[in-house]
């Protein structure tokens, strides 16, 4: 029987497992198994996820993500601010930053108190050429049309070590539900459902693969941002405040055309799971 000690953090509403394996990394064990019981509510501890963290070689720490689907995930902004303040639980980190691998990139994590910021680096196009986004971008390049069940949507293609679909809308988001989860399903994508507010605020709605809609979804967020400040509907270089159903998330394009995302997040519990399987 195998056991796996784990802390559960959460924020805006997105909630992680964190299992540490910093000193005693287990590198045949099936996370993609232990993530569909562990999460499950009958079986284990209601969650998004799981993040393992283990030592890296380029990196201070390593972070694999796996949704409750049992899908791993290359990057989560949210599960980083939660990496963030996990390690400064255990006295990992003290110093002014950190940096973080994840299967898309390495990250770089600060702090205030306890608020955690993480810079996601930059947005890149989704579709050919791939480039990275600028104030200069071409829209035209990423934003393309697909079908749907409301007839043809225009899309912008965003990638930001996973891939997001941010679409602008200025009716109720909860009219697109469904659609959401199927086009997320259909293309293999975070679906993100986006209304301007101002030049400094949005309202976003996102569709999680492998995990659903969830309270928010820092790279969604993040991709909706680089998606309006190139559009010219929010401001670069200034906090956006987007409104999630989980909270508030803030993010900045920085001088860089890194996408930056701050906010607070809370423990929730400890335990020990019991893999007797």
């Amino acid at each position: 029987m195998a056991t796996f000690f784990f802390t559960k953090l959460s924020t805006l509403g997105n909630n992680y497992l964190i299992i540490n394996l910093l000193e005693q990394p287990k590198s045949n064990m099936d996370w993609s198994q232990l993530a569909l019981k562990i999460t499950d509510a009958s079986t284990g501890i209601l969650s998004d996820g799981i993040i393992i963290l283990t030592p890296s070689d380029i990196a201070d720490v390593k972070m694999m993500i796996y949704n409750k689907d049992g899908s791993r995930a290359k990057t989560c902004g949210n599960g980083l601010r939660l990496i963030g303040r996990y390690l400064m639980e255990i006295d990992r980190f003290n110093q002014d930053q950190i940096l973080v691998e994840t299967d898309a990139n390495i990250s770089t994590l600060t702090h205030d108190k306890d608020v955690i910021t993480v810079d996601l680096g930059l947005a890149h196009m989704l579709t050919e050429p791939y480039e990275p986004l600028s104030l200069k971008s071409d829209v035209t390049k990423y934003c393309k049309e697909i079908e749907t069940s409301f007839g043809i949507w225009m899309v912008d293609m965003i990638s930001m070590g996973n891939p997001h679909f941010i679409i602008y809308t200025d009716e109720d988001h909860h009219t697109f539900y469904e659609e959401m989860g199927r086009l997320s399903k259909r293309y293999d994508v975070n679906v993100g459902m986006l209304t301007v507010i101002n030049d400094h605020e949005l309202k976003l709605t996102t569709y999680e693969r492998g995990a659903g809609f969830t309270g928010a979804c820092g790279t969604n967020t993040a991709a909706a941002v680089a998606s309006a400040v190139v559009r010219r509907q929010v401001l670069p270089n200034e906090i956006i405040k987007v409104y999630l159903p989980g909270g508030i998330l803030e993010v900045k394009w920085d001088l860089n055309d890194h996408l930056l995302t701050s906010g607070k997040t809370t423990k929730v519990c400890c335990g020990t799971y019991f893999d007797e399987d």
